[in-house]
């Protein structure tokens, strides 16, 4: 069963210099450390229609295992790369979610 590390990003301090800085430097940064990633998806979070939205991006890394991911976010690699998140997070601490495909 295929599994996502859901990372949400809250609205920043100044959008264009976190979009610059999660392109150009945690991408790059945080790639190489996931260990076992099949994937990595980011969204534009742009709802809900009623209200801004609490979120800027979510990045959705995906892992073929539950026991993969887990694997990569307890190594020294995924914990840089959650660390490296945060630390562009401007407008707050990211809120993690794990979640796994619905059989």
């Amino acid at each position: 069963m295929t599994a996502h590390l859901l990372i949400l990003y809250p609205y920043p301090q100044n959008a264009g210099e976190f979009d610059r800085a999660y392109r150009e430097e945690h991408l790059p940064y945080a790639g190489p450390r996931l260990a076992g990633a099949t994937s990595v998806a980011t969204k534009r979070v742009v709802g809900p229609a009623f209200a801004p939205p609490p979120y800027h991006l979510m990045s959705d890394v995906s892992f073929p295992t539950i026991e993969a991911l887990k694997a990569c976010a307890t190594s020294s690699g995924g914990q840089e790369a959650l660390a490296h998140a945060a630390s562009i997070s401007s407008g707050g601490a990211p809120t993690i979610l794990v979640v796994a495909d619905d059989r």
